[in-house]
């Protein structure tokens, strides 16, 4: 059997990459799968190598695969039902299977919208799954009702869905992501979406863990299952990347590396000993995020440190108490401050993530979470719109609310598009206050005044200097109205 596995190419839908990372679902499915008794096969980023849709047409038409996989996050959800069109078009008699979060979440959806061409849906964790189905497709068999985390269209167009795959427990027995079968040098990946102090290129994402239990309502992945891979695998893993693609830096891209109990600080010391002994403490530089849980005590972060962790990117939310109790965060405002300060301590530079556009949340509100940045004064601040994902809590609250005004996957983007109300308020103030946000705490005062100034040096900078000016002074005027 011959395998591809797609990471579908976005960037012809929205002409710009959606993701600076490797597709590490879709590798650590070919490896799994290769492990398993299935050598042929092969990963292409469509989307990293920019690959037009004739182009992956005709790579489609040259490898002619019996089995193609693809995934993709909600974002991307039409590229993906694009894509999987064109390789049904060209290749009407291989079998297509789709996962990733897109799918799990709306798995009758993409079923439908692909008019056919998808096989099967994977749900949740795909290693146990996409094994089983090949081993069924291989042997041409026609019953898949007995395969756990899947769904698909029978015959007469009736959905069914299998019950839920379990976890794979022992993550000794999944093997490292299969780069040697990416068709793009992994060194090309710019993994942070941007530079950060101490943190040299290139970078090198890796899991050390899989899972977060928590329940945040924003999240669209639900809570899972928390498991942890063995410490001296994993590190393994980060010195093979030093030694094969000259990593300078790693970032972890565990949900949760710090912050979930008092035995995962004794696994954090764990993994941080095992990288002093090696000396990679020295050559590496490393970043993760972490919870800000009552369970963050001094002692790991400085073991952290130690290890050369750089930075901890902190998921905070609000500033108010109100919207992180209605969004399910189980954090406290007290824990926030404490995590901020003890990072402060052990050295580590310390990013906070903010969200404005909550329902129930007031300008007071977002004036708490402008006054915990002011009060903390992390390293970097990153705000964000927030997103009404599907599969989300906060997704459902708003569609039975009616508080959802569009529907299209690719403004999903969290940075630009405000996609909703609430009946606090407007889609457009809404954007104001998260403007003003990035104002205050990302670009700063200078960077509005360096902006005027640069208008200056074209016709149409002159053209809409008045307009400039007013917005600039209003900024000013409302944030200085919101934070007195």
């Amino acid at each position: 059997m011959k395998i591809l596995l797609i990471n579908p190419p976005v960037c012809n839908e929205i002409n710009h990459a959606s993701s600076s990372a490797p597709p590490l679902a879709l590798l650590y499915l070919a490896g799994y799968l290769r492990q398993n008794g299935y050598p042929d096969i092969k990963v292409v980023d469509a989307e990293a190598s920019r690959l037009t849709w004739d182009k992956l047409k005709e790579l489609l038409q040259k490898e002619k695969p019996d089995i193609i996989g693809a995934t993709g996050v909600s974002l991307i959800f039409p590229a993906l039902v694009k894509t999987v069109k064109l390789v049904k078009k060209t290749l009407p008699g291989a079998k297509i299977i789709v996962g990733g979060f897109a799918a799990t979440t709306e798995p009758e959806k993409i079923l439908r919208e692909s008019s056919g061409a998808i096989s099967f849906v994977v749900k949740g964790e795909g290693e146990l799954t996409l094994l089983e189905l090949v081993k069924k497709i291989e042997k041409q068999e026609a019953d898949f009702r007995q395969v756990k985390g899947i769904a698909y269209l029978d015959q007469q167009g009736q959905f069914i869905t299998t019950e839920p795959r379990e976890y794979i427990k022992d993550l000794s027995t999944v093997p490292w992501p299969a780069y040697d079968l990416l068709d793009k040098d992994p060194t090309t990946y710019k993994g942070m979406p941007h530079d950060f102090e101490g943190m040299r290129r290139p970078v090198a994402v890796m899991l050390t863990t899989r899972g977060c239990p928590h329940r945040c309502a924003f999240c669209s992945l639900g809570s899972k299952m928390h498991r942890e891979r063995d410490i001296k695998d994993a590190v393994d893993e980060i010195e093979f990347y030093h030694n094969k693609f000259g990593a300078n830096s790693i970032q972890l891209y565990d949900d949760e590396f710090i912050g979930m109990s008092p035995k995962q600080n004794e696994r954090v010391v764990a993994f941080c000993d095992e990288i002093i002994r090696r000396g990679l403490n020295k050559k590496l530089s490393f970043l993760t995020q972490g919870r800000c849980s009552q369970f963050v005590d001094l002692p790991t972060l400085k073991k952290m440190r130690e290890a050369n962790f750089v930075w901890i990117w902190w998921g905070v939310e609000s500033g108010s108490q109100k919207i992180l109790d209605f969004i399910h965060k189980d954090i406290t405002i007290a824990s926030v401050k404490r995590t901020f300060d003890l990072a402060k301590q052990a050295g580590i530079k310390r990013l906070m993530f903010i969200m404005v556009g909550f329902p129930k949340e007031t300008p007071a509100d977002i004036k708490l979470s402008a006054d915990l940045i002011k009060k903390v004064k992390p390293d970097q601040v990153a705000i964000h719109i927030m997103s009404p994902y599907p599969g989300s809590e906060l997704r459902k609250y708003l569609e039975e609310h009616k508080l959802l005004d569009n529907d299209d996957y690719y403004s999903f983007d969290t940075r630009m598009t405000v996609n909703h109300h609430t009946e606090e308020l407007s889609a457009q103030e809404i954007k104001k206050y998260y403007q003003m946000m990035i104002f205050r705490f990302e670009t700063g005062y200078w960077y509005f005044f360096k902006f005027l100034l640069r208008s200056l040096a074209s016709a149409n900078g002159w053209k809409n200097l008045g307009r400039r000016v007013r917005t600039a002074f209003s900024y000013l005027l409302a944030w200085g109205k919101m934070t007195n």
